[in-house]
């Protein structure tokens, strides 16, 4: 295509147009001139509504009852379950544009929806409305924000109720189900010996506690029986007889009768280094020796085995000196029976409470059962008991709490962008006419150009001219 020649056919096509163009566009001036003065005012106005980042997180304990706890989490985990694509659906849902039209007493189709607009990357919603007065856009828009927030109200509301009537039930069933477990331990206690486990931990605790004192008691037995063979070795005489020898040692008459034996005695020794065995002196010491002697053995008369203890052995034993130790063992052997009757003792009680432990095995084993019974009972019951007090209290679970970053109806400004839009539109329509009354007047041009002979014939596809042949 030749382009300098359809710019030379153009520009000419254009002057020889000039007035018409012009013509025209001083009628498309003017009617956009009369269009923007006799314009119906268009106004606007738009509010910034917040929801939060994240839900709440409570967790309240109730003494004796239970606890109720919920978790705070972040409401935009995804575009599908953000509450501003959810605020948005309701908002321009049918429910709260014909309960708006129906308020503002027009048809719901006639109400016109708000312009929603998210704003990415914040937790903002903007809404906007147009209408043809101020006073009427303000009422309007505030009389469509308080109807979306009562929609929500209206939505908490009937949440709020269905979980409070669904956790009533849940209470109503955990209190039937509490009744039951505790009145088939009222049944079990009243025809069993064991009331509660606490009892039968008690007789494990106390058969434990006589295990240990017979151990105990067994050892100190043994100690003491080694202690008491230990000083009886010592003093050549037995356990009967050292018993007897306890009581001998407190009779007057024989403490006198070896006061005079022992003088006697002594008196014997010095003699035999003085004179010879038939010397009068001597003799008379031997029989009075031998009296008290027999006198002696008179007194003890009561002693065990007394006839194989010599009188050496006898008169040793009788001695002062020898008085704490037989005391001592006597002490010990008191102790020693003391201890075996204890022990014996403690070998009753434990065999009793052993045989009432194997008795009541198996009734403390179904106890415990339909304690924990209880006890799982009672805490859903407590669980349920504090899930209703707690219920109502957070009312923005599902629809969290908005907040109104500018209110409806507080900024209302004039809308030019239907003036601009004319005036984009006279442009179009000038520059369409315009470009069609040129591509006209190029068309005649051509064609009177190949109607005359005289002239040369033109073609704007090609780079050369043609002449008739």
């Amino acid at each position: 295509m030749n382009w300098g020649l359809f710019l030379d056919l153009f520009m000419r096509a254009f002057f020889d147009m000039k007035y018409r163009l012009f013509c025209l566009f001083a009628l498309c001036l003017g009617l956009l001139i009369a269009y923007l003065c006799f314009e119906t005012p268009n106004y606007k106005t738009s509010w910034i509504v917040l929801l939060p980042g994240t839900e709440r997180a409570s967790t309240i304990n109730l003494d004796n009852i239970g606890e109720a706890r919920t978790n705070g989490g972040n409401a935009y985990g995804s575009v599908s379950i953000s509450p501003k694509n959810t605020y948005r659906e309701i908002a321009l849902s049918d429910a709260v544009i014909k309960a708006a039209a129906q308020e503002y007493g027009v048809p719901a189709h006639a109400f016109s929806k708000p312009r929603i607009t998210l704003i990415d990357q914040t937790p903002a919603m903007k809404f906007s409305l147009k209408g043809e007065s101020q006073e009427e856009l303000t009422y309007r828009a505030k009389l469509y924000n308080k109807t979306f927030h009562n929609t929500l109200d209206s939505l908490r509301s009937n949440e709020i109720e269905r979980s409070f009537q669904g956790v009533e039930n849940n209470l109503e069933e955990a209190k039937q189900r509490l009744n039951l477990a505790r009145q088939n331990i009222i049944d079990y206690q009243t025809g069993s010996s064991i009331v509660s486990d606490q009892q039968f931990e008690r007789w494990m605790e106390d058969a434990e506690e006589l295990r240990t004192r017979h151990t105990a008691t067994s050892i100190k037995i043994a100690q003491l029986q080694a202690t008491i063979k230990s000083l009886l070795t010592q003093l050549g005489i037995s356990q009967p007889q050292a018993k007897a020898l306890l009581t001998l040692q407190a009779n007057p008459v024989l403490a006198a009768t070896l006061k005079r034996l022992s003088e006697n005695l002594a008196a014997q020794a010095r003699l035999k280094s003085l004179y010879a065995p038939a010397h009068p002196e001597r003799n008379k010491t031997d029989r009075a020796v031998a009296s008290l002697t027999g006198q002696v053995r008179a007194l003890l008369k009561g002693l065990p085995e007394l006839e194989k203890i010599p009188n050496n052995s006898l008169y040793g034993l009788l001695a002062a000196s020898n008085i704490d130790s037989i005391q001592e063992v006597n002490t010990k052997l008191a102790e020693y029976d003391g201890l075996v009757a204890q022990k014996g003792a403690l070998d009753t009680s434990y065999n009793a409470y052993l045989q009432r432990i194997k008795l009541n095995t198996k009734d403390a084993a179904k106890l415990a059962d339909l304690q924990r019974a209880h006890q799982i009972a009672e805490a859903i019951f407590s669980s349920a008991l504090a899930k209703l007090d707690t219920s109502r209290l957070d009312i923005y679970a599902t629809y969290p709490l908005t907040q109104l970053l500018t209110r409806p109806g507080a900024t209302v400004k004039r809308d030019r962008l239907q003036a601009k839009l004319m005036v984009v539109a006279a442009i179009m329509i000038f520059g369409l006419f315009a470009l069609a009354l040129i591509l006209g007047r190029m068309r005649q041009m051509l064609i009177g150009d190949q109607k005359s002979p005289s002239n040369a014939q033109v073609d704007l596809f090609s780079t050369q001219q043609l002449t008739p042949a």
